[in-house]
Formats: C-alpha cells, structure tokens, sequence
C-alpha cells in the first residue's frame, strides 16, 4: 500500500510508528524543514517539505493516481479538507483528515470526501467513557444472550496488578481487548492488568457479575 501522509505532527510520528514500513511506502508532506530532517531520521520513508497548499505537490511530485491512502493531519481544517478534496478527485480510495470542527465532519461526510477525526470530540467521549465505566461496567451493545462491555480500572479493583489468566474469569467472559491510554491491543494470559487500563469484555454476564471478577 502506498500512504500519502499530510503534515509531520506528533500524531503522524505516532502513525507511523504503527505502520509496517517493510511492507507498505509512505510519502510524509511537512512545510518545517526542521521537522522533515526529525522525521526522515527516525523513519524509513520519504518526506517532502512543501506546503500541502502547493497544487503542483500533486501535478509533479507525487503521482497521487497511484496513492491508495491519504491521511490529512495538519493543524488547519482548511487544508486537510482540500487534501483530501483532490485525492477524491484522483479517486483515491481511503481519506481520512483530522478536523476540529465538528460542523466541517459533518459537510465531509454529506459531501462524501472522505473519514473525518473530529480530535477534540474523540478526546472528550474517551475520557467520558472512562469516568462512566469506572464505577460499573458499561454496556455497549447486545447479540443474543452476549453483551460487549467497556470496564475501567482503578486503584482500588481487585484485578489490578494481577495478570489476566490469575483473574479467573467464567468460560464465557473474554477480554477481548485492552486499552492502555496509547494503544488498543488484544490481551495475553500473561498481560498484567494495571490501574487506567480499559477493557472491552464479550460476555453473558450482568454488569453486577461482571463488576465481581475485576472490582469485588
């Protein structure tokens, strides 16, 4: 896969700390030329250093025909909003553009441009989830008899410091996945559970149930 990135942010470096660089090419756009040199030496991929703004960036230097992705990440909602305008005029298949505005998410999706991240929302409804999912479990959708909950850890639970398999848990109730405040990854029997840590559960236990196993 070939990956446009716009705007060499803390957020970028984060992205591409994730990305296989062995397995797919990424072309960072950044206008700092201290931060192009930052980023060049940490990473594996090409870094441009010129205005997202600069049509010829498109027209010259990248053949943005052959880019299968293109993630806008500037601090300016205008110009990822025109990023991943003219990757949907090349027809480039996923576009995705960190906005503030939620207003501007909601013209991105009615104008079909692509995936808006309104980053102040996220923020806002991951620490929400946190302070609801403190005291009990919360849940978030049923099938059947299995319900998925969002559990948050505390100093106080009886689970934390503990690994996953000392927990115990019924035959039916999974951990499915564990968010440490950076990363959302599927646990191991070993994984220690810590304070802060949230967990999406997969289960046909009550919430009072649910509640006993990690909090008593």
């Amino acid at each position: 896969m070939r990956i446009l990135v716009i705007g060499g942010s803390d957020t970028a470096e984060e992205l591409l700390r994730t990305i296989n660089l062995r397995r797919d090419e990424v072309i960072v756009v950044e206008s700092n030329s201290n931060r192009c040199k930052e980023l060049s030496s940490k990473f594996d991929i090409y870094v441009i250093n010129k205005d997202a703004t600069d049509v010829s960036l498109y027209t010259s230097e990248i053949s943005i025909s052959d880019i299968d992705s293109v993630i806008a990440l500037t601090d300016r909602d205008e110009t990822n909003i025109f990023v991943i305008s003219v990757a949907k005029a090349y027809n480039v298949p996923i576009r995705i553009a960190k906005v503030r505005d939620p207003k501007v998410a909601e013209l991105m999706i009615k104008l079909g441009l692509g995936i808006p991240i309104v980053s102040p929302s996220l923020t806002a409804t991951m620490i929400k989830t946190y302070v609801d999912s403190v005291r009990m479990p919360k849940l978030i959708t049923e099938f059947g008899n299995l319900r998925i909950y969002v559990l948050s850890l505390s100093e106080t639970d009886k689970a934390v410091n503990k690994t996953l398999k000392d927990v115990e848990l019924p035959e039916d109730t999974k951990v499915v996945f564990v968010f440490d405040g950076s990363k959302l990854y599927p646990p191991e029997d070993n994984t220690i559970l810590l304070s802060g840590y949230q967990l999406i559960l997969l289960t046909s236990a009550s919430e009072d149930e649910v509640s006993s196993y990690f909090k008593g």
